[in-house]
């Protein structure tokens, strides 16, 4: 933005420094300042304004408030004395209806006596310095009190308003038309907010007004607008017309609503001291939201370790009221701060401090060698993903990294329920947050069975479920026996150090089959699932993978945890197969489990080997292998045999099953 150095000066009982000094104080505390350039008696500064200032800086007022706090000088109070006619009760002349919540507030006065001519020298000179052609001395008040505060205004000639006097703000109707200032007619449609009276729109509200009551040289009397609208509404409708005026750049940056009435009070003064207009008694004030001030507590343990000096309290405070901040007492090791109106950009402490911080002076900030070296923590989710990356590569399986965004369709398919939906997607396959890393990988596993079969994807990702963000493990495989994968995810356990699982009949209702899958528990804990998709996602999907997910906290902590080992025998190993013929519908963990409890102090371990389906009988044969091994002996002959027939004797109490000793 252009400023005027003779403005700035306008804000000052002393004098501020000279233009060169000011620059370089305002840059090094503030903002960056181009080269000055002299324009007659004045010099224009063109003062670079970070976004995040644009709500307060985009006035001389803003920049004023940053000179005090950066040179220490007091400002002047902003003149808005006037006299109203006690006589003309300005709710008699005027109404306003605000029908949009995009309206903010919207504040207005009644000027009568008004002699429309051109501005004094003074006032053109400050326009033509910041870059804006004077026009009259109505217009050229509203503009300087924008330079001047940031608070953009309009005037309305107000015998052009149609008869009932009535401004209304609300939505225009699809394809309505305004002629603007300019004399180009725009089409509007119902997503533009305007000012209008009963019969027309008078005003695109917050970017450029219109022909019909436009200030001209016949004007006698005006209506004085000073409003806030939401930036957000202000930036489309701009983009949407292609039009970008001053007014709608501080809009879009969300200015605040109580400039509304600092903003009409101060046009009005000078509109009264430049014409003698009557102002009629009362300002008309339509707020939409309730403004609450923001306290924010800021700990000063917290800003010295930031900052990495000790400022001294006396000077943090001086600081903070320097900038408008009201500061409270201290309570232990905080302050409380009450954050003005106007200053929109701070949010939490760190704004506090940052602005202390560059006021205090980042040059005064020592550099300081550290004489001890600072000890790196090592973080081990980071750790051991990298650790899983480079098993996952080992056992042949390509990483895949995904967008976690899923569509409606994808929650149609798997069934989803109570998804987090996305505001403004980016796509219409973008809706919803992730709750599973499951869909995305099996796009990617039909992607690329056009060109491979034998396909092994992994990811490690964020899911979604509810308002928790949690982390994910997740693979899939081309490959259609379950046992495949099963063995991989075996090798990731027993390289990670994690034992006592479990696979458990998978009974809960979701994507995977409740016959072909299973809810893998480590130490009694659920840690997962492995397994085929359900039957009606799968025929949705035309795909029959198989595939794991894992909660990637749970295998964290299970990773980390310390195992206990006891010394291994010494004695040998006896072997022993048997074949169980159960129908199809049995699950294989099961025959596991009671095979486990027949003998558990001498069985070793438990192989499945083989599994023979025959569809026509709807029975299955399972063979296992059994590993028995005693601490202190070796095992008799005799000895196995009872272990095995305890066996067989255990898994024939169901009668559906049958066992063949091989």
């Amino acid at each position: 933005m252009i400023f005027s150095y003779n403005f700035l000066n306008s804000f000052f009982k002393e004098k501020l420094p000279s233009i060169k000094e000011l620059s370089n104080e305002i840059t090094l505390h503030a903002f960056e300042v181009e080269k000055p350039q002299k324009q007659g008696d004045d010099y224009a500064l063109d003062i670079q304004i970070m976004p995040d200032r644009g709500s307060d800086a985009l006035s001389h007022l803003g920049m004023a408030r940053e000179c005090s706090a950066i040179l220490g000088l007091k400002r002047k109070e902003i003149e808005t004395d006037l006299v109203e006619d006690e006589s003309l009760d300005v709710n008699k002349f005027l109404s306003v209806q605000v029908k949009s919540k995009d309206c903010i507030r919207y504040t207005a006065r009644v000027l009568t006596g008004i002699e429309v001519k051109e501005s004094p020298k003074w006032l053109k000179d400050r326009l033509k310095v910041c870059g804006i052609s004077p026009v009259n001395n109505i217009v050229d008040v509203t503009n300087y009190v924008m330079l001047e505060l940031g608070q953009p205004l309009h005037a309305f000639d107000y015998e052009k308003l149609s008869e009932n006097k009535a401004l209304f703000i609300k939505n225009a109707r699809k394809n309505e038309k305004i002629q603007i200032l300019s004399g180009e007619k725009i089409r509007l449609n119902n997503s533009v907010l305007t000012i209008r009276d009963e019969k027309d729109v008078l005003a695109i509200a917050g970017i450029k007004g219109g022909k019909k009551a436009e200030i001209d040289e016949s004007t006698k009397a005006i209506v004085l607008e000073s409003a806030n609208f939401r930036g957000t509404s202000i930036s489309k409708t701009s983009k949407k017309i292609k039009l970008r005026t001053d007014s709608s750049f501080r809009f879009e940056h969300n200015i605040d609503p109580n400039l509304t009435i600092l903003g009409v009070n101060r046009a009005t003064h000078l509109i009264q001291k430049l014409t003698g207009a009557i102002v009629l008694k009362g300002v008309l004030d339509v707020s939409k939201e309730e403004q609450t001030p923001k306290t924010i507590s800021l700990n000063l343990n917290y800003l010295e370790k930031l900052l990495g000096i000790q400022i001294d309290l006396k000077d943090i405070k001086e600081i903070l009221k320097s900038l408008e901040f009201e500061v409270q007492d201290k309570v232990k090791e905080n302050l409380q701060v009450k954050i003005p109106s106007f200053r929109r950009d701070i949010e939490i402490q760190e704004n506090l401090i940052e602005e202390i911080g560059r006021i205090y002076g980042y040059d005064k900030i020592k550099p300081v060698l550290h004489l001890t070296g600072v000890k790196a923590k090592r973080n081990e989710s980071i750790f051991l993903k990298n650790n899983l990356r480079l098993l996952f590569k080992e056992l042949g399986f390509s990483e895949v990294y995904n967008y976690p965004f899923i569509g409606k369709k994808d929650k149609q398919d798997f069934g989803f329920n109570g998804l987090t939906e996305i505001k403004n997607p980016i796509t219409v396959d973008s809706e919803y947050l992730v709750p599973s890393l499951i869909p995305n990988l099996i796009k990617n596993l039909k992607l690329n069975l056009k060109y491979e079969k034998e396909i092994k994807l992994y990811e490690i990702g964020k899911i979604f479920k509810g308002k928790k963000e949690s982390s994910a493990i997740s693979a899939i495989i081309g490959e259609k026996d379950y046992r495949v994968l099963k063995a991989y995810l075996e090798e990731i356990f027993k390289d990670f150090g994690i034992f006592r699982v479990e696979y458990l009949p998978n009974s809960k209702k979701d994507f995977f089959s409740k016959r072909r899958s299973a809810i893998i528990k480590v130490n009694k804990k659920e840690i997962g699932k492995i397994g085929h998709l359900s039957a009606f996602v799968g025929e949705k999907l035309n795909t029959d993978p198989v595939l794991f997910e894992l909660d990637f906290d749970v295998f964290k902590d299970q990773a980390m945890a310390e195992n206990e080992f006891k010394p291994i025998s010494t004695f040998p190993i006896a072997v022993r197969d048997i074949t169980v013929v159960v129908p199809s519908t049995a699950y294989t963990q099961e025959i596991i489990e009671i095979i486990k409890i027949s003998e558990a102090s001498l069985i070793k371990d438990i192989e499945l080997l083989d599994v023979f389906n025959d569809a026509k009988e709807n029975l299955k044969s399972i063979t296992f292998r059994i590993y028995l091994q005693a601490k202190d002996r070796g095992l008799t002959n005799e000895e196995i045999s009872k272990v095995q027939d305890k066996i067989i004797s255990n898994l024939m109490k169901n009668p559906a099953w049958e066992v063949k000793k091989l």
